[in-house]
């Protein structure tokens, strides 16, 4: 467990899943928290259970497609807290949909946030902590989806496997401010947009993926959690430029899910893209708002 104690975080889309995941860990180690969330009803969540722990969680709106935005909320977090030492970009939305009908709009939603937002995250808190000059740690939540993809996933992979490269450059670029960059790719992790790609625990598509993850079971929003904590902790000091892959195994072993759309599997994922097409229709108002 690392020392982050005298240490501030701010993280995007810390509401749910992994970001949730990530504000209870690093708050348990000790770091103040900022968490930068669209859903404010969501981050109150996480706020109440960063305080469980004895730390400051201060909870600031922010779309990151938004540079506005991601600027003041990293000013926020420096007047509240007293400094960014920490940022994990893990905001993120996916669309799903063959190249033959999705929307510009769609495609467009998954670049503004999943690339352009990590891209804006980076930069504000980047450019905070050489102010600062004391260094710092970033995290960006990639995907094993940038290694994999499908049919239907192809767009969220292609915005997954340019975060990926993208901490690669900003490692080079920042390492002479002391700032240490890195990239995890997540396999199938128990979370809100793992439900839509990936099914329900005991579905026929998460049945699918732990028969064929090593482990035999999906991720939880912990295990990822674990990994940051490590990152941005003292003993990962000489990690810069990686790409972490956290997924059971399933990379080297995953065989292929049907895509026939009246198979067991083919019902539940458009089940469950229909389930996040209107989570996604009730945030999309504070999406739009750039």
């Amino acid at each position: 467990m690392a020392d982050l104690s005298g240490k501030a975080a701010f993280i995007t889309g810390a509401g749910s899943g992994i970001g949730q995941g990530t504000a209870v860990r690093l708050a348990r180690d000790g770091a103040d928290i900022c968490i930068a969330e669209i859903d404010l009803d969501a981050a109150a969540e996480t706020a109440s259970m960063v305080r469980e722990f004895g730390r400051q969680a201060h909870v600031v709106r922010c779309n990151v497609a938004s540079h506005d935005q991601v600027q003041s909320a990293a000013d926020e977090c420096v007047a509240e807290l007293g400094s960014i030492d920490i940022a994990v970009a893990n905001a993120g939305i996916g669309r799903g949909g063959s190249v033959l009908e999705m929307t510009q709009k769609d495609w467009q939603d998954q670049v503004d946030i999943n690339l352009t937002g990590v891209f804006l995250t980076v930069q504000a808190a980047a450019q905070r902590m050489v102010t600062a000059g004391s260094g710092g740690r970033i995290v960006c939540i990639s995907s094993l989806a940038a290694l994999n993809t499908s049919a239907q996933m192809w767009s969220y992979s292609a915005t997954k496997a340019g975060v990926a490269m993208m901490v690669r450059g900003w490692a080079a670029d920042l390492g002479q401010h002391g700032i240490n960059v890195n990239a995890i790719g997540p396999g199938v992790i128990d979370t809100p947009l793992a439900h839509a790609l990936a099914g329900d625990e005991g579905g026929p598509i998460r049945t699918q993926l732990e028969a064929a993850t090593p482990l035999g079971r999906s991720g939880r929003p912990s295990d990822i959690a674990g990994l940051i904590s490590f990152l941005v902790g003292p003993d990962a000091e000489f990690m810069s430029g990686s790409y972490l892959v956290m997924d059971g195994g399933l990379r080297d072993a995953r065989g292929n899910l049907m895509e026939d759309p009246e198979s067991p599997v083919g019902q539940e994922r458009m089940r469950h893209m229909q389930s996040s097409m209107e989570r996604t229709a009730r945030l999309q108002p504070l999406i739009d708002q750039r």
